[in-house]
């Protein structure tokens, strides 16, 4: 898929189902090289947080991503469970907000995205605790590999837990070299989107 086809549609162009542009954009996943997506959160106490998670997969309705059932997002997300992604592509001038509900995926689910994933951050997924954290870098390595050649095949530790985020509002931003930027978004009213072209 190139570039164009992922571009926000210009005035006088139909704009698409904001579902299918959302696909478009973000395209099947995880691949080689997993987009990564900036994830705001809202503390307990109400003050945002955010961090960079991998994107796990996008079946064209939501995104999946992962998180350590120990990490401070898991806990925000249980007490409010709304989130905001943003998601760049500079070398395109293409941006992506996507802000909704969020949701566990079942185990099932994450078991299939844990699959998916590449192998170092299986790895990472049964090794990144606090123990390893506080090591030295070698023997970090050491036991890295001591595990990696131990476990040729890897399923999901108990710590791993997988969140869908649904869409309630999709702003899709392409820049031009030439001239303004384009921007539109779509917001979910039940099952209907209604879409607005933004200055950019």
């Amino acid at each position: 898929m190139s570039a164009r086809d992922r571009h926000v549609p210009e005035p006088g162009e139909d704009l698409p189902d904001p579902l299918d542009l959302l696909a478009s954009w973000l395209g099947p996943v995880p691949g080689a090289e997993p987009p990564l997506m900036t994830l705001a959160t809202r503390e307990i106490d109400g003050a945002p947080d955010a961090r960079t998670v991998m994107v796990n997969g996008c079946n064209g309705e939501r995104i999946s991503f992962h998180s350590d059932s120990r990490a401070r997002k898991v806990a925000q997300l249980t007490a409010y469970p709304y989130a905001v992604g943003v998601l760049v592509w500079p070398e395109e001038a293409r941006q992506l907000v996507v802000a909704g509900a969020t949701e566990r995926a079942t185990d099932d689910e994450a078991a299939r995205l844990f699959e998916a994933c590449p192998r170092d951050l299986q790895l990472l997924a049964w090794l990144n605790d606090p123990r390893l954290a506080r090591l030295p870098r070698e023997e970090r390595q050491e036991e890295w590999r001591r595990f990696d050649e131990a476990h040729p095949v890897l399923v999901p530790p108990p710590t791993w837990l997988c969140f869908h985020l649904v869409p309630q509002r999709l702003t899709f931003w392409a820049g031009d070299d030439d001239g303004p930027s384009t921007r539109c978004e779509a917001r979910r009213e039940g099952d209907d989107w209604t879409v607005h072209r933004l200055p950019g």
